[in-house]
């Protein structure tokens, strides 16, 4: 959250004023305190240095209303917000503290968690991490007194085991102090996510600093800042021995926000250590390009990098380097406008790929959670910075989609992927056992929904976001309460009541959604809006153009309405939302359907559930999924083939243009409702619109794939599915190193990496022998580089070869000499990994009749 020190100023004047930045009182306050006096019962805060006063003034033109100002009143992200509440109060302290514990030489109290919150090369303590971090919003969100009492209770243990160390260090990591030991001498093993043995360390440690930061700020516990200031200290020593050089190697692995902690402390305390210290944590090799306006995203892990580009927007905040601005600004600008989907999500497999391409990577494990909590973090500290309705469009269309589509209020169980393809289903964590990095933030997430609802300055108030809520502002003791149908219907109000009469600037957005059917009536009064048309900036001497291609509507804007507010003025707010297409950038085949901001998904019914769950705790899904549907629909008019369906707001159904590929049936329909209702289902958020030609194209395509396989089959010996249980132990898996982990892609299991690793695999001595071996080239990436060979029973028989040719999933067949299977029943096929190379994902092999095996390629 972007943080002000200009209230600070103002106390004197309104204690409303005071924003998340200034701490509440120290005993827990009652349930049913307003808003305002939350703000009211705030102690007196430390006063930061007058230079970071001035850029203050200067640099944030709206202030975000403060959490505890906001109250949701109704609607999804209230139900969202109170199933987060009650997911956090099942949670038990003592076990998220056990390790810390134990790294500290106390007794736990209770057994630890599992999952990646368990012992060993986990990420180990961060659950306790994000879940102070959690209940200190939702204190400040919801005025909770239990959600303080938790904190609080944290706090205290988190100094009872920093007081055991006695060095300030705070961190639950096996080895974690001897690799830090180690890192301090300027011996560093650094990798995208492995740091001297360890996983994300720094990543991890981010938590702990992360949760004191926000007990400190949102419950107004002091000694949570004490804590946290000695846990800096403590890395200050560790890292004050290495060069520029040693500390740029060691950011090559993951490490969260170190950079927007420290910031944030330089706030907190006004000590100019912490921001020399945030800047230690300035990853070069990522930031520096971003000032250039260089888009250097494609193959870079996405959470690794969004909050580097979020400490970038603190520091400026606090200090006022236009590079730091200028790095956040484009990041966001090219993650917003090049690599995200519908939805708002973005990244394939946690990974960006090239600008603009989008279509080959719909399908997959895309959209991690972890992503958008962190973009919206940053998205509503640009947005004070610069007040333009885009960062405005990309909350609301982040928030109501990907967001809101990634709790299920009835299980309270949130969600790691939130995938955009066709036929696809979330990845629901077992909230009391996996803890991965998507259940911690997603505690957290829900807690937000009220920030960035509301911004003020001096003379202007901001109505950003169309939710049902309530607000406490600094100008002129304004209060309003918002009233809303959205994001099911189609109209708000905002009442205001003021003490009294004021002049200011009430800015609310207009979304270029709502067309030219958007209005404002002011005490009933109709206030003239101009046609959406003229609202774009014209040609300036070049060629002036029409929206913008594939559907994508041109940025909203704010209608200013300027005048003297008294008590109890009431605008109205008409907000239509029409469907439309909006296509991927680099194929107008591939389209997701939108009503207004919102995704209309695909209903294929309800989810799929293997037997089992993967090392992550999620369900596992079993293979072979049904097929799914096409839309001839190319080139008509969106509205004459969505029709509502007239059950509930936001059902519709695309009528008789659904066709299944080679299925003689005539055209059928297929049910479409907001994405953020597909909870437990199976659906699609992107389809293919072809025309009827297109259509025959593919469906001789398929049928050609189809014989290919066929053939395939009928030539196939054997075959084992690396990474699945039951055939590795039928097919005699053996690999060395042991412990290799299993891969994922589009829900086929894959063996990869390091050393090598063989199958057991039955031949037909009389007949000449191949070996077929299943790849896979990661969509709108260059071709994945390997360096290995296969062998059999000891021989060589091929190497890999990177093709950028081949599609998704390709076979290479490597012929077998005669005399290696000659007398034989079955041979052993080996992947080799040269020295210092990897093998590539395998994602099936098989001998084959080669002979057989003619025009099956």
């Amino acid at each position: 959250m972007a943080t002000s020190r200009r209230d600070f100023l103002q106390r004197s004047v309104s204690a409303a004023a005071a924003l998340s930045l200034g701490p509440l009182a120290g005993d827990a306050a009652a349930e049913t305190l307003t808003a305002v006096e939350h703000e009211r019962a705030a102690p007196a805060a430390p006063v930061p240095p007058a230079t970071i006063r001035a850029f203050e003034r200067r640099l944030m033109r709206a202030r975000p209303v403060p959490l505890g100002s906001v109250r949701l009143t109704g609607g999804p992200l209230k139900a969202a917000q109170e199933a987060d509440a009650a997911y956090l109060l099942t949670l038990e302290p003592d076990r998220m503290l056990a390790y810390y514990r134990i790294q500290a030489g106390l007794t736990p109290k209770a057994e630890g968690y599992g999952g990646w919150d368990g012992g060993g090369r986990n990420l180990t303590g961060h659950i306790a991490g994000h879940h102070l971090s959690a209940v200190s919003l939702m204190y400040r969100a919801t005025g909770d007194a239990r959600f303080k009492e938790r904190a609080d209770y944290l706090v205290r243990e988190l100094k009872v085991v920093q007081d055991k160390h006695g060095d300030g260090y705070l961190g639950a990591l096996e080895k974690g102090r001897e690799a830090f030991a180690a890192v301090s001498k300027g011996e560093i093993r650094s990798g995208g996510f492995d740091l001297n043995g360890l996983w994300s360390p720094w990543y991890t440690l981010h938590k702990t600093y992360a949760g004191l930061r926000d007990a400190y700020r949102h419950t107004g516990n002091r000694t949570a800042l004490d804590v946290e200031t000695k846990y800096a200290a403590w890395a200050e020593r560790v890292l004050a021995p290495l060069d520029e050089a040693q500390m740029q190697k060691m950011l090559n692995t993951e490490h969260g926000g170190m950079n927007e902690v420290f910031a944030d402390l330089y706030a907190d305390t006004g000590d100019e250590r912490w921001l020399k210290l945030s800047r230690r944590f300035e990853h070069h090799a990522i930031v520096d390009p971003l000032k250039r306006h260089q888009d250097i995203l494609a193959g870079k892990h996405g959470n690794c990098n969004i909050p580097k580009l979020i400490g970038s927007a603190a520091r400026y905040g606090y200090e006022g380097d236009p590079a730091d601005f200028a790095a956040a600004a484009f990041f966001w600008d090219r993650v917003v406008q090049h690599h995200s989907y519908a939805t708002g999500g973005h990244g394939l497999a946690e990974y960006w790929g090239p600008p603009d391409v989008i279509a080959p990577r719909v399908d997959g494990r895309a959209c991690e959670s972890c992503n958008e909590y962190n973009m919206l973090k940053l998205t509503r500290r640009l947005f004070s910075f610069r007040p333009d309705a885009f960062y405005g469009d990309y909350h609301e269309r982040a928030l109501f989609n990907h967001v809101l589509a990634s709790i299920d209020p009835t299980t309270r169980e949130t969600s790691y992927m939130v995938p955009v393809g066709r036929g696809v289903q979330q990845e629901y964590q077992d909230m009391q056992r996996s803890f991965t990095c998507c259940v911690g933030t997603g505690m957290e997430n829900h807690a937000l929904h009220g920030d960035g609802i509301y911004y003020e300055s001096d003379d202007t108030v901001w109505v950003n976001v169309f939710a049902p809520s309530t607000a406490r502002l600094a100008l002129g003791g304004l209060a309003i309460a918002q009233e809303t149908s959205f994001p099911d219907g189609d109209s708000a109000a905002l009442t205001l009541t003021l003490p009294a009469p004021k002049k200011f600037t009430l800015a609310v957005r207009r979304p270029s959604w709502a067309g030219d059917g958007f209005s404002v009536k002011v005490n009933g009064e109709v206030v003239p809006q101009p046609p959406v048309a003229a609202l774009r900036l014209g040609n300036g001497g070049g060629r002036d153009t029409l929206e913008a291609d594939h559907g994508v509507p041109q940025p909203s804007t704010f209608v200013e309405l300027t005048r003297t507010w008294k008590s109890g003025d009431r605008v109205e707010l008409a907000l239509p939302k029409a469907v439309r297409l909006e296509s991927t950038p680099d194929d107008a085949k591939v389209a997701a359907i939108m009503w207004g901001p919102l995704v209309l998904a695909g209903d294929h019914g309800p989810r799929r559930e293997g037997r089992g769950r993967t090392e992550d705790g999620a369900a596992t899904i079993p293979p072979n999924p049904p097929p799914v549907p096409v839309l001839v629909a190319a080139g008509r008019p969106v509205a004459d083939w969505v029709v509502p369906t007239g059950d509930r707001p936001g059902d519709f159904r695309a009528r008789q243009v659904a066709r299944l590929p080679n299925d003689p049936a005539p055209a059928g329909d297929v049910a479409l409702t907001p994405f953020h209702r597909t909870r437990q289902r199976r659906y699609s958020v992107y389809f293919d619109v072809l025309t009827a030609d297109d259509y025959a194209t593919r469906e001789r395509a398929i049928a050609a794939e189809r014989e290919r396989v066929r053939r395939l089959e009928a030539a196939t010996v054997g075959f084992v599915q690396p990474g699945e249980m039951q055939p590795e132990r039928d097919f005699n898996y053996q690999s060395e190193p042991a412990e290799r982990p299993v891969g994922r892609n589009n829900d086929r299991a894959n063996r990869a990496g390091q050393g090598w690793f063989s199958f057991d695999l039955p031949v037909d001595p009389a007949a000449e022998t191949a070996v077929v071996v299943t790849y896979a080239n990661e969509r709108g990436l260059p071709p994945v580089q390997g360096r290995f060979q296969v062998l059999v029973d000891g021989t060589p028989v091929g190497r890999f070869a990177p093709n950028a040719a081949e599609p998704e999933f390709f076979d290479v067949t490597y012929p077998v000499p005669a005399d290696l299977v000659r007398g034989k029943r079955k041979v052993t096929v080996r992947f080799q990994a040269d020295a210092g190379g990897r093998v590539v994902p395998v994602y099936g092999v098989r001998t084959v009749r080669a002979s057989a095996l003619a025009g099956a390629r």
